[in-house]
């Protein structure tokens, strides 16, 4: 027999605060929210009652400063500023903090990917080399060197090195029709014959010297460049760059985490065998343990102010940088996506044969 409903009440809350934090989170915040107040970053009127909440709205003021609208075009991830390099559940997190002797003394700025950002180069290649022989490469040279500073991109190289370790276990037969083999085939005359004799500083000498004669030439050099201005006197800053002796501990963390997800996804054409071995590899990333973050910097809570405003100075610097930078790539990478749809509209009409879409998740957008 089913009983008659109750009458239920819900309390209205006026004045309180949706989250609230721990003292280990309101502790690292305040020696934190203390430095960025110096610093301007954060206001007085930024003040909430919380110093977690006091740091989050200097920090995302400073994103959007930063152009991190312009980001999330493309990008899909997170810039967050936290206690721990990778994420915890509310059990791991309860377990470390009642293993904690006292508040924290470091943080860190950790930039991650949750997906790669398809970026199908292959139609704006030939478009270039139109222009220039030597432009498809040095066009690749800077923008792969740039994106590298900020995030893990896979691109033909990984898609080798990944047939190389699968071809060895293949008979002829498998060979002949294997995917694997296909990676060296497709890669662009224009790559190969350039990529080794431009590298990073030639090819942007190159980039800042020439004067292409197509709009859209000059379009994605100016982009590029400014994207590499952006960059200039960073450099990736890997979770590994960090010692043991800095941040007891983290050579343990790092043994067992896996190799960071990709941010970026450099193919020639969707669906091409550079794809397929993304693919291959995305099926079994984080299966052995938790992924190491693309960007990692260590802020020491410990040091007198002066020492502490310049190491946070510094890691906001790179954060800036980071997101002008990824703002900028986001605007080439619009650019090849329109350039690659169009090639794909001349295709079908050239050949009356329906263009693939790329595969589905590939191309996500959503932040």
């Amino acid at each position: 027999m089913i009983g008659l409903p109750l009458d239920l009440t819900f309390p209205k809350l006026k004045g309180i605060r949706w989250r609230y934090c721990t003292r280990w989170d309101e502790g690292p915040a305040a020696v934190l929210g203390m430095s960025l107040l110096r610093l301007g970053i954060c206001r007085p009127n930024d003040w909430s009652g919380s110093t977690v909440d006091f740091v989050e709205r200097g920090f995302r003021r400073f994103c959007s400063q930063n152009r991190a609208l312009d980001v999330k075009r493309v990008w899909v991830g997170d810039l967050r500023i936290t206690d721990s390099l990778f994420e915890l559940t509310e059990r791991e997190r309860s377990q470390v903090e009642a293993e904690r002797e006292g508040m924290t003394d470091h943080l860190y700025l950790v930039g991650d990917y949750e997906a790669a950002a398809s970026i199908p180069i292959g139609a704006v290649l030939a478009r270039l080399e139109a222009d220039h022989h030597h432009l498809p490469a040095a066009f690749y040279a800077v923008l792969t060197t740039n994106l590298y500073k900020w995030m893990r991109i896979y691109d033909y190289l990984d898609a080798q090195e990944h047939a190389e370790t699968w071809m060895e276990d293949l008979s002829d037969e498998e060979l002949e029709a294997s995917t694997y083999r296909k990676v060296e085939l497709e890669i662009p005359a224009c790559i190969k014959r350039h990529s080794k004799t431009l590298k990073y500083g030639k090819a942007r000498n190159f980039l800042q010297e020439i004067q292409p004669h197509t709009s859209v030439a000059r379009e994605l050099i100016r982009h590029l460049l400014e994207m590499d201005d952006h960059g200039q006197g960073h450099e990736h800053a890997w979770p590994g760059q960090i010692s043991d002796k800095d941040v007891p501990g983290i050579d343990d963390w790092l043994a067992d985490a896996e190799y960071s997800r990709p941010g970026g996804l450099v193919t020639w054409y969707e669906n091409d065998a550079i794809n397929a071995c993304f693919d291959e590899e995305a099926q079994h990333m984080g299966e052995s343990g938790a992924c190491q973050p693309n960007v990692a910097l260590p802020i020491h809570l410990d040091k007198p102010n002066k020492e502490l405003d310049e190491e946070v100075r510094r890691v906001f610097d790179h954060a800036g940088a980071m997101l002008r930078s990824l703002a900028s790539a986001a605007k080439i990478v619009e650019l090849v996506r329109d350039l690659y749809d169009e090639y794909l509209r001349e295709h079908r009409l050239e050949s009356g044969l329906p263009a693939e879409p790329g595969a589905a998740g590939v191309r996500e957008e959503q932040l």
